[in-house]
This record gives C-alpha cells, structure tokens and sequence, in this order.
C-alpha cells in the first residue's frame, strides 16, 4: 500500500502544531500557572522545553521519517539496519505502550471534549449566561453525573473526528490543519486583548510576570527540594501534553514529511505555534479570573466553573464566551484527529487494510472504551481499578507512565543505538553543527533519561 505523505512543510506544521494545541494548552496549562506561582512554573516550562522537549521532538519525528512505518514496526525497521538485536523490546516500549497510551487517551479525551461541546451548546442558546454563580459549579457536576448527555457529545466529535481521518492525510488531516489553525489564532489573539482590558486584569497579568521563588524551592526556612521537584515534575508532565510527544503521533507525522524537508526549522515552529497558544491561554484565563475576583489556583474547574462567571459579568459576554468555546471546540477536534490517526496507521499496516477499514475499526474501539469511560465516571457503572474510576486511571496512566516510559525508550534508542541513522535522515535536508551533535547526544543519552526517571519515581512515590 504506497504511503501518504503531507503535501508541504507548512501542512505539516501546522498539523503537528493543531495535534500539540489541545485542551492540555487551554484547559490545563492556565490552571498549572496558578497553581505553581505563574512565572515561576513558565520559567522551569521553558527551560524544560529548551533541555528535553527540543530533543525529543526532533528524535521522535526524525524516527518517523527514517523508518516510513507506524508507531510500533519503527524501532524494527531501523534497528534491523543498524544490525540491532532484541527488536521485540524495543517495540513493546517505544512502540505498543505508545499504542495503548494512544488508546486509553482516546478514551477519555472524547469524555472532556463532550464537557466541551455541551458548553458551546450553552453559550450558543445564551443559557450559560442565565446560571447563578452560585449554581456553576452544581451545572458542571450535574454533566458529569449525566450518561446521555456525555455520551451523546462525545459521539458527535467521534464521528466528526472519524470522517476528517478517513478522508486521508491531505485532503481530510492536513487541510483541517491548514484552514482551523489560523482561525485558531485569530480566536486566541482577539480573546486575549479582551481579557487584558478587563478592569483588575492588571492583577492577573502581574501574577503571570512575577517569580514566586517558593515554587523554585527558596523558602522562609531555606532551599527545599521537594517544592522545586513538585513544579518540575508538572512542568514536564505538562510539556509532553502541550507537544504530544511519547503517544507516537509525532513519530507518524514525521513518516508522512518529507525528508527533502529542513526538520530542525519545522520543529521550532511547532514549539512556537505551542508554546505561544499556552501563553496566549494564559493571558486568556488568568487576568479574567482576576478581575472576577476569583482564585488562579482552583484548578481544573477554571474551564467550565469560573470563566462563565467571568462572561456573565462581561460586555459582550456571549460573543466571548461563544468564541471561547469555539477556540476549545477547535483546539479539541486537531488533537483528537491526531490522536485517532496513531491507531488508524498501525492498523492499516498491521492488518493491511484500508484507511476506510482501518478507520471505522479505531472509532468502534474507541466508542466501546469512551461509554465505559463515561459510564464509570458518571456513576452509571461502578466499574473501578485500583480505587478510580475509568476516567482517572485512563488519565493517569496515559499522561504519567506511558508517555514517559514511550519518552524514554525513544531518548535511549536513539543516544545509544541508532543514532547515526537518525543524524543521517536530519542532515539530508538540514546543516547540523557539531555542538548540536554533541548537544543532542548528551541529551538523549543523560538529561532527558534522568528528568524523565524523576518524573517516573514521583509518580510511583
């Protein structure tokens, strides 16, 4: 079966950049600035970004583009030219935790992205703006307990999601990328200038400016580690979430780039697009809940609890909260998308089917995982592992473990096995400096394995 391929470099962009900017840029990462003294958690973010994320980005897209193959058949194919023995091992880490960190990820992404579509329901009909402040947070936990509800939201984007995937990667994946991310930024940009305009929105943004050297770990009583690990930890944690990477869906982009294409260029503009839509959301979030008097640390409930509060006490309230949710509704859909393709190509190419086959195969998969998701969050089914219901083990285990287990096995394969594979794909259509050489080995054999190790330990501790 001869293999897609995206038709430019700035469909590619823009593709990987839509599949980094979901609901971890808009819904988490504003909430994690409160929580982790604003500035203070930016500032490990980037550093973060800059050490680890840079290299891995370009490892996991270089492995794609190198081997031509899924998630899961990479590490074969270039292990076998590199004459590398214990393939299998190499596979079940870097390639099929991948594959069902995808799919628990499947499960209840489609559970948010209900939460999401029923809001843009709400602010549609004007209803949001209707309900006491009071009632707010009552009006979300009512969702969340409500099975139909849900289930019916979360089918549509399935389908929706489904439709888009089947139509292939350049008419149905890379030309949703290509016409949703400029509208994406133009929402971002027009929301953000609101928000900073707002009376008390001065607070905010001085809260996003400002160190708070406690969440560094400088404290009253001297340096503690602890409060520095708890910030790096969820900085890291949320640098995988905000890039995508270790759920193989850079690694299947990259297989569909070009490898006449400059890949270090293509990776600082998918960090850029990323990067800036989490500032801009916090720019978004951040001075609104300020003005409204509210806390920057309530956390995940600053989505659907707080910001409605802040639209109903806004001129023009429906307007902003209809283009806010619209900008989620979006920023969901292009994740999803990039999500459900990481399954729809090992299948394709495990079972060798089409993509139409292939497709409808994930999305029963997929709906069969999201009711039982939704079912055991919802209370509906009492189905619970390890003391969680579905919906938080699903999250859990894909956000901390798997991606960070995928991460890794990538960081080691690559700095100590197949290296000079992947610097011979990145210089084919790039000059590579020796200090990059040498910066980007050190990387992947050192830094990136010990902060992903600690992210591996505190999550386990």
């Amino acid at each position: 079966m001869k293999k897609e391929n995206f038709s430019s470099k700035w469909g590619f962009i823009l593709t990987s950049a839509g599949s980094a900017i979901g609901l971890g840029n808009i819904w988490r990462f504003p909430y994690l600035c409160g929580q982790y003294g604003g500035l203070s958690f930016i500032l490990v973010y980037f550093i973060i970004l800059f050490l680890i994320c840079n290299p891995l980005m370009v490892a996991e897209i270089a492995i794609g583009r190198t081997s031509k193959s899924n998630c899961v058949d990479a590490y074969k194919v270039i292990g076998t030219k590199v004459g590398l023995k214990h393939l299998k091992i190499w596979s079940f880490f870097g390639g099929w935790f991948a594959a069902f960190g995808v799919t628990l990820c499947l499960s209840f992404y489609f559970l948010v992205a209900s939460w999401v579509l029923y809001y843009f329901f709400e602010a549609i009909s004007g209803n949001l703006l209707l309900i006491s402040h009071e009632n707010l947070t009552s009006e979300f936990e009512n969702l969340t307990q409500n099975f139909p509800i849900q289930i019916s939201c979360g089918l549509i984007f399935l389908l929706t999601t489904s439709l888009i995937v089947i139509a292939g990667v350049k008419k149905g994946i890379e030309r949703t990328g290509l016409y949703l991310m400029p509208l994406l930024f133009v929402i971002f940009i027009l929301l953000s200038m609101r928000s900073v305009t707002l009376d008390g929105a001065e607070k905010g943004v001085s809260f996003l400016l400002t160190i708070d050297p406690k969440y560094l770990g400088f404290t009253e009583n001297g340096f503690q580690i602890r409060l520095l690990l708890q910030t790096f930890t969820a900085a890291l944690g949320q640098a995988f979430i905000s890039l995508s990477l270790g759920f193989g869906i850079l690694l299947v982009y990259g297989s569909y780039f070009s490898p006449k294409e400059n890949l270090f260029s293509a990776v600082r503009h998918i960090e850029f697009f990323d990067t800036f839509a989490a500032l801009l959301s916090a720019v978004i979030i951040i001075p609104a809940i300020f003005s409204a008097g509210l806390s920057a640390s309530s956390g995940p409930g600053l989505t659907f609890i707080s910001l409605p509060y802040v639209f109903q006490n806004l001129s023009g309230g429906y307007f902003w909260a209809l283009a806010f949710y619209l900008l989620l509704i979006l920023a969901t859909i292009t994740s999803t998308i990039s999500i459900f393709e990481v399954l729809v190509n090992l299948f394709m190419d495990k079972l060798k089917t089409n993509r139409f086959k292939s497709t409808i195969f994930v999305a029963l998969i997929t709906g069969c995982a999201f009711t039982l998701v939704a079912a055991s969050f919802s209370g509906v089914s009492n189905i619970k592992i390890l003391g969680k219901d579905l919906f938080t083990l699903a999250d859990w285990l894909s956000s901390t473990y798997t991606a960070t287990i995928v991460s890794l096995s990538m960081a080691l394969f690559v700095g100590y096995v197949s290296m000079k594979a992947i610097m011979h794909n990145i210089c084919g259509s790039a000059h590579v400096s020796d200090a990059f050489t040498r910066y980007f080995l050190v990387t992947l054999r050192y830094i990136a394995p010990i902060g992903l190790s600690i992210l591996l330990i505190n999550a386990f501790i």
